[in-house]
């Protein structure tokens, strides 16, 4: 499946021309709080494409700080090559080295545990993430529209499966379930237990936590 996000405008409003119809008219009758932010780089997804552990949360959230962080040039450059799958040589936008935006600082926070237990790359090569809806917004509407991208994160989510990856439902788990039903019958599903704190903790995941951190543990071995 070709990926939508090569299309991205060069300029604000960062929407896809396929998405833009739909979401202009969401936002047009949308609360402040559920309004998108076009401003901002979308985040479909994040992380290797062979990832051997995917998580998949709802939609990026929506920081005061976003926005200068967003304008910067290093940071709008390491966006752009996530959307394309070419950001080296760590993948996943939200875990470098140096924190670098407000997502940073919260998947930090979410990977704490597994980082201390794996190491930082291992983590950070070995993580993907999949974004149900790929644009800004400080909270997810029901009413939220499907847009036509997300065709493309749930062709992601089902490649992961066709290569055995260990998928973890973060956030949202009716709307996964909604979109990609063979998922519920998926030997490698594992779900939180609080899907309103998401942490990839034992604390959350349980004994799913140990099988998460062994695939982990394969990684260094990778790159």
């Amino acid at each position: 499946m070709q990926n939508p996000w090569t299309s991205l405008p060069a300029t604000v409003p960062y929407v896809l021309p396929s998405d833009a119809y739909l979401l202009h008219a969401f936002n047009a009758r949308a609360s402040m709080a559920n309004r998108y932010d076009t401003s901002l780089f979308p985040e479909p997804y994040f992380g290797s494409l062979d990832a051997p552990v995917v998580v998949l949360n709802l939609n990026p959230g929506l920081s005061s700080d976003d926005a200068a962080v967003h304008a910067k040039s290093e940071f709008a450059a390491m966006s752009r090559s996530s959307l394309v799958h070419e950001l080296k040589p760590y993948p996943f936008l939200h875990l470098q080295p140096k924190v670098l935006s407000p997502g940073g600082r919260w998947w930090r926070q979410r990977t704490r545990e597994l980082i201390s237990d794996v190491g930082f790359d291992a983590v950070a090569h070995g993580l993907g993430c999949i974004q149900f809806s790929p644009y800004h917004s400080e909270q997810y509407a029901a009413a939220s529209p499907r847009f036509p991208s997300q065709e493309y994160n749930f062709h992601l989510v089902r490649n992961a499966m066709a290569r055995g990856a260990e998928i973890v439902v973060m956030r949202s788990f009716s709307l996964w379930m909604d979109a990609i039903p063979e998922l519920a019958n998926y030997s490698r599903l594992h779900r939180g237990s609080n899907p309103r704190a998401p942490f990839i903790s034992r604390g959350n995941l349980k004994s799913a936590y140990e099988v998460i951190s062994r695939r982990l543990r394969t990684v260094p071995d990778q790159y």
